[in-house]
């Protein structure tokens, strides 16, 4: 089910893509063959395969675990009487499997493979006739459909994978029922009695031609479960069962849903697409759809560079730093669980025949294939933003708020065992015995945890993540700079994500594709963790062009700090100045969000002075704020949709804070003061469901607004027993804050600016930040000069030309790290050094004795 987070999300993209009907059609029968070695069962399950799980089984307890609960999901298909079976296996066409949703909550109906007369809301409780509508799409809509049709699309995307699943059992089970070989063939031939009675539905774009479900993402997979399920069962079946089943379903199926001259366009399902291909042709025996696939002969990139076959758009679809061009967290995963499951085929294929199929050319994870160190890359990728339990909140659309390679299991598998992905063995649920069938089929025999670096990454597609650890508590900052991708994404720019004490405190939502209305409020910037100016979102990220593109302009680490500042002063036309700048110390992070208006309007009609609403949704149940709140109205009310009307409000213009319980976790934010400022405590839709239901509570958000230039900081923290900052106080610029914790003082100052702190220090600098501790470490970022004037003495560091400085004085000898504004870049799960300039460092004044001086450099010295 998690192909499920996302698929249906690529429906409207789908509905745009040019028709490429008029073209001729490839030949329904195949043509003349080279001398191939065919092996069967052939493809994802192999007998190579099937000794392997063989070999699983007798030696590992959590092995048989898994088989087992598998052979308790497969075994109620072989108890059901063969009458019953034929009675509820659709005869119709479904349609997507949204509309198996309640009409009034929006929750997923129970879905039993053997009951369809009626169905019932595990929320509200209602039951529904199969024929009412579910109210999803309207009637005009090509996705229009009742609740049965939803739930004929659920059916046929499990009865497939049933039958491999018995197929497989039949095959490894010394002492197999015969019940299940029979019960599997049986299965197959009740599709093949559906699709014969069934015309299939096409349309000018040929994508969106459908025989079972709702069009090509539907039906493709159902396609590959019925390939692979072949596999596995031909040696069960008769040869007039075999020939009508390859007919009928296999070649019925690609002919009319899947094959085109070429595939000309570029989308997330065509690694799936691919997979289901090359899994059909090596049922069938069909060595030319196979090379069609791949990209070779007449189909190969540089005679048909249209062709998006998969050497194409493993060229193509990603970028340098691996992430996937559509420039989403969720819409990264959901391409490559197609992917890898495309390099097991490749993989079994190349060991088939490897004279015909050299693995160099063919097998995606073998080191002699350059395409394999893409799919490197773009799993490292994920593991690079991700939070230190390896998951990530969703970037992007996705009926789920957060997911990770567990949930898109191939990936975690084949990322495993086939392309040294160490950091899956973070994922207790792997390490514990809790795997998915897809280990049994294709994963390493054991997982195992390996210690990992647990550094900050900066990825040059425009994402951040800056971690700590500190006294066992991993903390985590996630930082959407993200470059234009693809239409999933939202317009979120410089969102904020945060995780600390082993809980997602700042949040993603997720985005509902089965209700309009949080379907569309959930894409735009007040349902994220970043300003929105004048109560008007910001673009979607897809649409952004020029100077509206937002960039990292600093990153750099030291022992001491992370740091990064996102700039995209020209996202908005009213705006000379949107940045936001973060400091993670210890387990704390400051956040200064800085806005400034133009000296008039973009286009001379928008306001100069916005109304700034700096937005944080929440884990947790309501918030504690140390201010006086009262219930009154909000405005825009459009924001509180399926939410909780009102809010509870308060004014200040002095420093404040806020507390969140999530499990046993406090989580405290203090925003420094500023005149004129509201704060408004919300319950907007829940993060995970449409609307609010008695299992899915609203989401806890924070509104904060000022009007006219704004600089909103803040300070996070997060504890479960006692709290390790102790204290925050203003310096006096806007600017400037001194944190005090349980081991350390900090000074901050976020601009070229001087301040002065309630403790006599003072700092001036002209760089665009400089952090202090105690009088032994700083920070200098993008400029040339740093003074700290103390009780205690005094200290100047110069640096030319300007750049960053991180530097610790400890006995006498300075060790310091200097460079460019941006440190390092992350590249397929390391750290590339990007310093070029050297610098001259200098440091005067009584506060540090320098004897001594010792050179750092962070990451690697080159890129590969």
């Amino acid at each position: 089910m998690a192909c499920e987070l996302l698929q249906c999300g690529a429906l409207l993209a789908l509905a745009s893509i040019a028709s490429a009907a008029s073209e001729p059609a490839l030949p329904a029968t195949p043509p003349d063959r080279d001398p191939i070695r065919w092996e069967h069962p052939a493809g994802l399950v192999t007998s190579n395969t099937l000794d392997e799980i063989r070999s699983k089984l007798s030696t590992q307890a959590r092995a048989r675990r898994v088989y087992e609960a598998r052979r308790a999901e497969v075994e109620r298909w072989v108890q059901v009487p063969s009458e019953k079976l034929r009675a509820v296996f659709p005869r119709q066409r479904g349609n997507v499997y949204h509309n198996f949703s309640c009409p009034a909550d929006r929750s997923r109906l129970v879905f039993d493979p053997f009951q369809c007369e009626s169905f019932v809301c595990p929320s509200c409780g209602k039951h529904y006739a199969p024929g009412v509508d579910s109210g999803v799409y309207g009637a005009g809509d090509r996705y229009h459909g009742t609740l049965y049709d939803g739930w004929v699309c659920l059916f046929y995307e499990m009865a497939g994978g049933i039958a491999e699943g018995l197929g497989v059992m039949a095959a490894v089970d010394p002492n197999p029922p015969a019940a299940y070989a029979r019960r599997g063939v049986e299965i197959l031939m009740l599709y093949a009695d559906t699709i014969e009675g069934l015309k299939t539905k096409k349309d000018p774009n040929p994508v969106m031609n459908v025989l079972l479900t709702y069009h090509r993402e539907g039906d493709s997979t159902v396609l590959f479960d019925l390939a692979c399920a072949y596999e596995v069962l031909r040696r069960h079946m008769s040869p007039e069962q075999r020939s009508r089943f390859e007919k009928v379903v296999l070649q019925r199926m690609l002919d009319d849903t899947m094959l085109e001259p070429i595939y000309g366009y570029d989308l997330n399902n065509l690694y799936q697409w691919h997979r289901t291909i090359i899994q059909t042709a090596l049922a069938l025996e069909r060595a030319d759809l196979i090379d069609w696939s791949f990209g070779f002969g007449a189909l190969a990139p540089e005679r048909q560079p249209q062709h998006r076959s998969l050497r194409r758009i493993l060229g193509t679809h990603f970028k340098p730093d691996g992430a996937f061009w559509e420039m989403c967290s969720g819409y990264h995963l959901y391409p490559l669980f197609g992917l890898c499951e495309c390099a097991v085929l490749s993989h079994n294929l190349a060991r088939m025949d490897p004279r015909r199929f050299p693995a160099a050319q063919y097998d995606l994870t073998s080191a002699a294939n350059p395409d394999g160190r893409v799919i490197q890359r773009a799993l490292e990728w994920f593991m690079a933003i991700a939070m230190p339990d390896r998951t990530m909140p969703t970037i992007g659309d996705s009926m789920a708020p957060r997911a990770g390679m567990d949930d898109y299991y191939p990936t975690a598998e084949v990322g495993y065992r086939f392309f040294g992905l160490k950091a899956v063995g973070d994922y207790e649920q792997f390490r514990t015995g809790s795997r998915s069938w897809a280990a049994l089929l294709y994963g390493a025999p054991e997982i195992r945890q390996e210690a990992t670096p647990f550094t900050s990454s900066y990825l040059s597609s425009g994402w951040v993540s800056l971690r700590n650890a500190w006294q066992g508590n991993r903390g985590w900052v996630g930082l959407n700079a993200l470059i234009p991708g693809g239409g999933h994404q939202h317009a979120d720019r410089l969102g904020l994500l945060s995780y600390s004490q082993g809980q997602l405190l700042a949040l993603e939502k997720a985005t509902p594709y089965n209700e309009d209305t949080t379907h569309l409020l959930g894409r735009l910037s007040p349902m994220h963790n970043t300003v929105t100016l004048d109560s008007t979102s910001q673009k979607p990220g897809a649409s952004l062009q020029g100077g509206e593109i937002p960039k990292v302009v600093y990153f750099f680490t030291s022992p001491m700090a992370q740091f990064a500042q996102l700039n995209a002063d020209h996202l908005y036309p009213q705006t000379r100045e949107y940045r936001r700048t973060v400091v993670l110390v210890e387990d704390i992070y400051v956040d200064q969000f800085c806005v400034r208006g133009n000296a008039r309007g973009g286009d001379g009609l928008v306001s100069a002075t916005p109304v700034c609403d700096w937005m944080l949704h929440h884990a947790g149940a309501q918030p504690e704020l140390d201010l006086p709140l009262k219930d009154e109205p909000f405005e825009p009310a459009a924001w509180l949709a399926h939410g909780v009307p009102g809010a509870r409000a308060a004014r200040t213009d002095g420093t404040w804070e806020a507390r969140w319980k999530v499990k046993d976790v406090t989580s405290r934010l203090t925003m420094l003061g500023a005149l004129g400022t509201e704060v408004f405590a919300l319950q907007t839709y829940p993060a995970d469901q449409a609307v609010i239901t008695k299992d899915h509570p609203p989401c806890q958000s924070l509104c904060v607004r000022r009007h006219g230039d704004a600089t909103f900081l803040a300070v996070a923290d997060a504890w479960r027993d006692t709290p390790n900052l102790l204290a925050v106080a203003p310096g006096d610029s806007p600017q400037s804050v001194r944190l005090k914790t349980r081991a350390n003082t900090y000074y901050l100052v976020l601009g070229p600016s001087r301040a002065r702190f309630d403790d006599g220090l003072v700092l001036q600098t002209d760089a665009a930040a400089l952090v202090v501790r105690n009088g032994d470490a700083l920070m200098l970022i993008g400029g040339t000069m740093a003074e700290i004037t103390a009780p205690q003495g005094s200290l100047k560091v110069t640096v030319q030309p300007k750049g960053c400085l991180a530097a610790e004085c400890a006995h006498g000898t300075v060790t310091c790290e200097a460079g460019e504004s941006l440190q390092y870049e992350t590249l397929g799960g390391e750290n590339y050094s990007l310093q070029q300039a050297n610098r001259a460092i200098e440091f005067s004044g009584t506060l540090w004795r320098v004897d001594a001086r010792r050179q750092r450099t962070t990451g690697r010295a080159h890129s590969p």
